[in-house]
């Protein structure tokens, strides 16, 4: 295989991740569910992001959790509990967590902030 055709299949590969992402991102957080439906091991494709991307895998992840999050917390019609619902969160603290993780700011915080 030449290296161009690496390089097609890695952006193919890397366009089937960014699709799966925008699917399943309230639900699935992990790289091993991503690199199990794309038919590889975890530390092929987070080579193949950075490569082709020079993030890894991990990184986008968490930018798409991040944006169906906030879409999320934006919903006032939304309670707190039926966000973390949809986003697949097991029980209150786990979801208070990951969002003060990751946006900086207890849900609760960041919906008076709006």
């Amino acid at each position: 295989m030449t290296s161009m055709e690496a390089s097609d299949n890695n952006g193919r590969l890397f366009l089937r991740l960014l699709s799966l992402l925008q699917q399943h991102t309230r639900t699935e957080r992990e790289v091993s569910y991503y690199a199990s439906h794309l038919c590889v091991t975890p530390k092929y494709l987070s080579q193949v992001s950075k490569a082709v991307s020079g993030l890894p895998v991990s990184s986008w992840i968490t930018f798409f959790a991040t944006y169906e999050l906030v879409k999320l917390l934006d919903d006032s019609s939304l309670t707190l509990t039926e966000v973390a619902d949809k986003m697949s969160f097991s029980t209150m603290p786990f979801f208070s967590r990951y969002v003060k993780k990751t946006l900086g700011v207890t849900p609760s915080q960041y919906r008076q902030k709006k």
